[in-house]
């Protein structure tokens, strides 16, 4: 293998290892936010699940209230109060794990956005570093892949222009 070849090879097998790297870290950041959104939609249904129960609890409470004598409506009043106050503060609850479950998908998001970025740059880094040091051997090597890189990609633009006409 020529040292021309070897150097191509270098580039490209690098340039196809940063690409595999972003795409893994994005995929894995996609999977883990939907991870978080399918936990958060869950504590949401579990929480309309509890308030549904607590306002039949309400219902019943109240249905026995009206079906006891007038000297129990005191009594079935309080009851209906506590009631209440227990749904409402089983909302509240439930509003608060929303909330929270909420706040740690979008941390977890933003934290996995922030990693993918760092990854990213890393690797663009690496290969314009390698591009560099390629350059300082051999300038005239690296402007001609440079030139056929540019005229490839514009082959393969070209030729996915001429496949939707």
């Amino acid at each position: 293998m020529t040292d021309t070849d070897r150097t191509t090879s270098d580039a490209t097998a690098a340039a196809r290892e940063a690409a595999a790297k972003v795409t893994d870290a994005a995929t894995r950041a996609t999977d883990e936010v939907r991870g978080a959104a399918t936990d958060a939609a869950k504590h949401a249904d579990d929480a309309a699940k509890h308030a549904d129960d607590a306002v039949s609890e309400t219902r019943d409470a109240a249905a026995a209230a009206a079906s006891a004598a007038a000297s129990a409506v005191s009594g079935a009043v309080d009851d209906a109060k506590a009631t209440v106050d227990d749904m409402v503060g089983g909302l509240k609850s439930a509003a608060a794990q929303a909330k929270d479950a909420g706040a740690e998908a979008l941390d977890a998001t933003q934290a996995q956005a922030q990693q993918a970025y760092r990854t990213g740059r890393e690797f663009v880094d690496d290969g314009v570093g390698y591009v560099q040091a390629r350059y300082r051997e051999n300038p005239g090597l690296v402007i001609a892949v440079g030139a056929a890189a540019v005229l490839a990609l514009t082959l393969v633009i070209r030729s996915f222009g001429r496949r939707r006409n």
